[in-house]
C-alpha cells in the first residue's frame, strides 16, 4: 500500500463483498486516496520481487492487481484506517479473526513489506512477549497514536513497511495488526489487538476465550519477581528458587540490606503486566503482592545475589535448577522487566550462542567465571531475570554486563550451585569450599551473637534506670560488632538529640537496614528541622514496609516541614488506607497543622480551609469504609457551598473532629 510520498505499508482485507481493507492510520497519512498492490501469481508462483510490482504497474492495473482505494475513516486512538478498494480479484478472501486471545510465548507471524528488503509478502516470526494497555502510545508527525489501545508486544524484528500487516496465530487467524516498534527496547513490536480492530470496524466482539497458557511462559511469570519496583535507575528482576528464596544479580544490592519485592499480580484470567499496576507498593501490599526481603549473600564475580523473603505466596511457583549446562544452539526462554516499555514480566526467546570463561564484574582485574552467552533481546539495565531451557528448568540469571545487540550473559548452573553452597550457610555444605566458608564465618557469627546479647542486656539496664551499666554493655557490644543495632539504639535513647543523631548515623553507616533506627533518626531529624533527611529515611522504610503507618505519618510531618502540603495529605490518606483505625491519630495531626496555619495566617481562613479540604480529599480516597467515605463526601460538598471562608473552616474543623472508627471495625 502506498499513499503517494507520505507512507508505505501493508494491509489486509476484512470484507470481500464491501471491498474493505484495514491498515494503519499512519500509513495512509492524511490522504483520501491510496494505491494498493494485491498478490500477483505468475505461473502459479507468488511474485515477491518488489521491482517487478513497481515496473509492471500498468499491466497490474489492467489485471485488477493494482487498484485505488478511498480512505473511509481513520482513528488516532487505535492507529487504524479503513479503506474501500475499487475492486478485488476473483478468489480474494477476508481474514478470520481469532476466537482465542494469544498467550505469552505463543508463536506469531506477520506478513509485511519492509522497505529495506528487495522482497515483498515477507513473513516474520516470533513469540508474544506480553500484552496490555498501551499507556504511552507512540509518536507520528507530532501526535500520539494508539494511546490506551489494547496491544500485544511481540518479539518480531519488523520495520517500516511492515506497518498494517496482519499478525496471525498458528491456526492462521488474525490476532492483531503490526503497527510500530519500541526502538528503546530490543525486539518489541507493537501489535494492535484484534479486539480493537473489531471495535474500530463496529463489528460485535467474538466470545473470545483465553487459550491454554503456554507452559514455559506461564512458569516464568509465576517464578519472576520485581525487586525495588519503585527504582528508576534499574529494572531488577529476580527468580524464585524456593518459596521464600530469590536468586538475582548482584547489581545495586548490599548484604543484610532490606528490599521491597513485588510479586506478579493475577487479575481474573490474566497476569497483569502493565507497569502502572506496580508503582504503588501500598496497593500491592493490600493485594498481598508485596514482600520484604533481606539480602543474604552477594557475589560480584558471578553477578549473583540471594534474597530471603519474609513470607512466600501461593500464587508463585519456584523454578528448579537444571542438572546440566545447555550447549550452543540450545533454546533459551527468558523473562525480565525491560526499560523502554510500559510493561513488566516480558517474555523473550533465544538460544545459547556459546559457553566460556568470561568476566561478569567490572574492572580489568575482574575474575573470570563460567558463563552462558545467549542470543537474546537483553538489556544491562534490566538484569536478574530467569533463563530456562525447553523443560522450564533454570539455567541462568540475566547478568548486568553490557553486551552487544541481541547478546545476554549469565553465570552457568555450576557457578550458581557453587554460590548457593556458600550463601546458604545454615544448610549442610556440599563442597569443600562451602565447608571452609562455614568454618571461616564462625568467629564473626559468634561475635554478632555475643554483641546482640550485650545489646539486649543494655536495653534492660536502661529501662531500669541503670545508665552506667547500660553504657558499659553498649560499649562491649559495639567493640564486638560495630553494626550492633540494639546497642546503637540504646545509646541513642540515652543521649541528647544531637549526639543521638550522630549515633544513629553510625548505626545506618555500619549496620544493616533496621526499621527502628531509620524511624528514630527521622523523628530526631524532624525535631532538628532536617526534613529532607527525615523524608529520605522514611521513604526508605516505606519502600520495604509500605504498611508502616508510623513511618507514613512521620513522612507527612516531614513533607509539612518542607512546605509540601499536597504530598503530606497523600501520606495521611495512605495511612488511613493502610489501617482505618489510624483515623483518629491522622485527624489529630491534621488539626495540629491547621492550628499552626491559623496562628501563622490569622487573617486568612481560606489558607487553613484549603489544607483541610486537601487532606480530607486524600482521606476520602484512602478510606475503605463506605460510611466514612460518604460522610467525608457530604462534608466536602457542604463546605464547598459555605457562604465564606470562616464558615467553611468551621464546618471542616467540626467534621474532622467527628471522624472516628465505625462500630464493628
Amino acid at each position: 500500500m502506498r499513499a503517494e510520498n507520505d507512507g508505505a505499508g501493508s494491509g489486509f482485507v476484512v470484507d470481500v463483498q464491501k471491498r474493505l481493507l484495514v491498515t494503519c492510520r499512519h500509513v495512509v497519512a492524511d490522504r483520501k486516496k491510496v494505491d494498493v498492490f494485491l498478490p500477483w501469481y505468475r505461473d502459479g508462483e507468488l511474485v515477491t520481487d518488489r521491482r517487478e510490482y513497481l515496473r509492471n504497474r500498468p499491466m497490474l492495473r489492467e489485471s485488477g492487481l493494482f487498484v485505488s482505494g478511498t480512505v473511509l475513516k481513520t482513528s488516532d486512538e487505535f492507529d487504524l484506517a479503513l479503506v474501500e478498494l475499487e475492486s478485488l480479484p476473483n478468489g480474494a478472501k477476508a481474514v478470520a479473526f481469532a476466537t482465542q486471545a494469544p498467550q505469552m510465548g505463543e508463536l506469531l507471524r506477520v506478513i509485511g513489506h519492509r522497505i529495506d528488503l528487495d522482497t515483498v509478502w515477507n513473513t516474520t516470526v516470533g513469540p508474544l512477549r506480553t500484552s496490555g494497555k498501551l499507556s504511552d502510545g507512540y509518536f507520528w508527525h507530532g501526535k500520539k497514536l494508539a494511546l490506551g489501545a489494547n496491544a500485544l508486544i511481540a518479539q518480531l524484528p519488523t520495520d517500516e513497511g511492515d506497518s498494517g500487516g496482519p499478525v496471525f496465530n498458528a491456526r492462521g487467524e488474525v490476532v492483531g495488526m503490526d503497527c510500530a516498534l519500541r526502538r528503546s527496547c530490543p525486539l518489541a513490536a507493537i501489535v494492535i489487538s484484534a479486539s480493537d480492530i473489531r471495535t474500530f470496524l463496529n463489528v460485535p466482539p467474538n466470545s473470545v476465550k483465553d487459550a491454554e497458557p503456554a507452559s514455559i511462559a506461564e512458569a516464568l511469570t509465576r517464578a519472576t519477581v520485581w525487586i525495588r519496583p519503585t527504582a528508576t535507575d534499574v529494572h531488577l528482576a529476580g527468580t524464585l528458587i524456593e518459596k521464600d528464596l530469590i536468586l538475582t544479580c548482584a547489581r545495586g544490592l548490599t548484604v543484610m540490606d532490606r528490599v521491597g519485592v513485588a510479586l506478579p499480580l493475577h487479575d481474573g484470567d490474566r497476569w497483569v503486566s502493565e507497569r502502572s499496576a506496580y508503582r504503588d507498593p501500598l496497593a500491592l501490599h493490600l493485594r498481598t503482592a508485596y514482600r520484604s526481603g533481606v539480602v543474604l549473600a552477594r557475589d560480584a564475580a558471578r553477578d549473583l545475589a540471594l534474597i530471603r523473603l519474609d513470607s512466600g505466596s501461593d500464587h508463585t511457583k519456584p523454578l528448579s535448577l537444571a542438572p546440566r549446562v545447555p550447549k550452543p544452539g540450545d533454546a533459551l526462554h527468558a523473562m525480565s522487566h525491560p526499560g523502554g516499555l510500559e510493561f513488566a514480566w516480558v517474555y523473550a526467546t533465544g538460544a545459547v550462542r556459546q559457553r566460556g570463561c568470561l568476566a561478569l564484574d567490572a574492572g580489568e582485574k575482574a575474575p573470570v567465571v563460567n558463563v552462558l552467552v545467549g542470543q537474546l533481546p537483553a538489556q544491562a539495565g534490566s538484569p536478574g531475570g530467569p533463563l530456562v531451557n525447553v523443560r522450564g528448568e533454570l539455567v541462568g540469571v540475566l547478568a548486568s554486563r553490557e553486551g552487544a545487540q541481541q547478546v545476554g550473559y549469565a553465570a552457568t548452573t555450576d557457578e550458581i550451585r557453587a554460590f548457593l553452597d556458600v550463601a546458604l550457610c545454615d544448610r549442610p555444605a556440599r563442597t569443600l569450599t562451602g565447608l571452609l566458608a562455614r568454618v571461616e564465618s564462625i568467629p564473626a557469627h559468634q561475635a554478632r551473637l555475643l554483641a546482640r546479647g550485650f545489646g539486649l542486656r543494655a536495653e534492660h539496664h536502661r529501662s531500669a534506670g541503670l545508665f552506667a551499666e547500660a553504657k558499659c554493655d553498649c560499649d562491649h557490644a559495639v567493640m564486638l560488632d560495630a553494626g550492633c543495632v540494639g546497642a546503637r539504639l540504646c545509646r541513642a535513647l540515652m543521649f541528647e538529640p544531637e549526639a543521638a543523631l550522630a549515633e544513629l548515623d553510625t548505626a545506618v553507616e555500619k549496620g544493616p537496614f533496621h526499621r527502628d533506627v531509620l524511624v528514630r533518626r527521622a523523628v530526631l531529624a524532624i525535631g532538628a528541622k532536617g526534613f529532607r533527611k527525615a523524608r529520605g529515611d522514611l521513604e526508605r522504610v516505606l519502600d520495604v514496609c509500605p504498611a508502616d503507618t508510623e513511618a507514613r505519618e512521620g513522612l507527612a510531618r516531614a513533607f509539612l516541614g518542607l512546605g509540601d502540603d499536597t504530598k503530606a495529605a497523600t501520606a495521611l490518606g495512605d495511612s488511613v488506607r493502610t489501617d482505618f483505625h489510624r483515623i483518629k491519630s491522622v485527624a489529630k495531626l491534621v488539626t495540629d497543622h491547621a492550628d499552626v496555619l491559623e496562628q501563622k495566617f490569622p487573617d486568612s481562613p481560606g489558607t487553613v480551609s484549603e489544607w483541610l479540604t486537601k487532606v480530607l480529599g486524600a482521606i476520602e480516597k484512602g478510606a475503605r469504609d463506605p460510611k466514612t467515605k460518604g460522610a467525608i463526601t457530604d462534608l466536602l460538598k457542604s463546605a464547598s457551598s459555605a457562604q465564606n471562608d470562616r464558615e467553611r473552616l468551621k464546618l471542616l474543623r467540626a467534621g474532622i473532629s467527628a471522624l472516628r472508627v465505625p462500630a464493628g471495625h
